[in-house]
């Protein structure tokens, strides 16, 4: 990796400041054609608040500073050569001048032709400033476009090749939103504290995706062109059938009887959404959104007479998650282990029931487990990630023997207020699975009590 870097900055009166930066990366990673490219970024501010015309005292506004940027980032982060293929020793024989004669060839399609992922990023902010930045206000509005994403493109059978995928600059994704701070500081008084409270949202929508736009399915997930990354995808829940009349007499909206082959009395009922007759692969839609819509998190610290509090929380509302281990032990069939909730499965005398009934194995090709809404969670959550009380000693107590005498206690990830039922709400999804929690890590409640002391 080798870089190139140039800055400009104009700085008038400290009213009017611009920015631009120029840079040049050159990756081994990468072919010699497609090695190096441009990444420029500019921003500017205009501090409104120190114009002539502004009409609010400075007393009352010290700071009004109108904000833009717009810059190109770029990564080269693709794994190693991957723009190379080598030679697999496959003991090819062939005969030349009738001498048996074995050697090697190239047999995978490569793609000499990666470049560099681009994220292009549009930012307009205001900063507001008051009371001598006492109260502190920040909004910005934002707009990223990542092009040129790595992505999986099938390889024609007809090419001769032995990989199925090769990887292309073939995907094109945004995400926008809006974010918010504001920050409150009183350390005129015995008690001095500070709190401040953020909230930021977000909108992603997949623009490009591979050659043809064709839509990709992972697990319980799929993306396509014009909606967000990696949505829910499945079965629409209708209950749970209470008699072998409901499954012969139910109709869809057209008013024609459906066939969901091989149902009984207890088993769950599937909508048939594309009002064939019939319950298929066809009759899946999307679910619900596994990336959240809303960031949310409040800090708080206090100060008095060498005592201190500090208060961390975070949250996210608006997204849904699911949570492989609820999905297996949920299963209606097997001897496996079970969720506690299978106790109260549907039985000719347990009607009153979401539970469907259990069996060894399903009786025809539409089961109680396809994937459904009965298997998403609301994983909207509040965290309270970290608490710390502490008391700094004076140092005259310790006649300077010993300095910055702090005793502590803190307690870390010490409560989640969520309706999720898995282990870590705030698990980390895949890229095309962001709301699919498969096994994550529980994360530990730490307490812990401490000095800290220098000599």
């Amino acid at each position: 990796m080798a870089s190139y870097i140039g800055r400009v900055n104009y700085n008038f009166d400290e009213k009017y400041l611009i920015s631009a930066t120029a840079r040049r990366d050159g990756s081994s990673r990468l072919s010699s054609d497609d090695r190096w490219d441009w990444f420029p970024s500019v921003s500017a501010g205009w501090r409104v608040e120190r114009e002539n015309f502004f009409p609010v005292a400075k007393s009352t506004i010290n700071l009004f500073k109108v904000r833009g940027s717009y810059g190109v980032l770029g990564n080269e982060n693709i794994g190693e050569y991957q723009y190379m293929d080598v030679m697999s020793r496959g003991n090819y024989t062939y005969s030349f001048g009738n001498n048996k004669v074995t050697g090697s060839a190239i047999s995978n399609y490569v793609n000499t032709a990666i470049r560099w992922e681009k994220k292009k990023t549009v930012d307009i902010g205001l900063d507001l400033g008051m009371f001598d930045n006492q109260l502190e206000f920040t909004f910005d509005w934002y707009k990223s476009t990542s092009e040129d994403l790595l992505y999986s493109i099938a390889v024609p059978t007809n090419a001769g090749a032995t990989n199925e995928t090769v990887t292309m600059n073939a995907a094109t994704m945004a995400n926008s939103g809006l974010e918010f701070l504001l920050a409150y500081h009183n350390h005129k008084n015995a008690v001095k504290y500070d709190i401040s409270a953020n909230l930021s949202t977000l909108k992603n929508e997949v623009i490009k995706l591979g050659v043809s736009n064709t839509p990709r399915t992972d697990g319980y997930c799929r993306t396509e062109v014009g909606r967000e990354v990696g949505s829910f995808y499945g079965y629409v829940y209708e209950g749970i059938f209470q008699s072998q009349e409901e499954i012969d007499t139910r109709v869809n909206a057209e008013g024609e009887y459906i066939n969901q082959a091989g149902a009984q009395p207890g088993d769950v009922a599937y909508a048939d959404i594309n009002n064939d007759g019939e319950i298929t692969n066809e009759d899946q839609q999307f679910l619900g959104s596994g990336l959240p819509k809303v960031h949310f998190g409040l800090n708080f610290r206090a100060e008095w007479n060498g005592f201190d509090l500090s208060i961390s929380t975070y949250g996210a509302a608006g997204f849904k998650a699911v949570d492989f281990v609820d999905v297996t032990l949920r299963s209606s069939y097997g001897a496996l282990n079970k969720d506690v909730n299978l106790l109260n499965a549907w039985t000719l005398e347990n009607k009153e029931t979401d539970v469907p009934r259990v069996a060894y194995k399903s009786t025809g090709s539409i089961t109680n487990d396809m994937f459904s809404e009965r298997f998403i969670q609301n994983a909207n959550y509040l965290k309270i990630s970290n608490i710390e009380l502490g008391y700094n000693f004076p140092n005259k107590w310790f006649g300077n023997y010993v300095n910055g005498v702090r005793l502590y206690a803190s307690a870390q990830n010490l409560a989640t207020f969520s309706k999720y039922k898995g282990y870590n709400v705030d698990f980390a999804g895949g890229t095309f699975t962001p709301g699919y929690n498969y096994c994550s890590y529980p994360t530990p409640r730490t307490i812990m009590f401490g000095a800290r002391f220098s000599f």
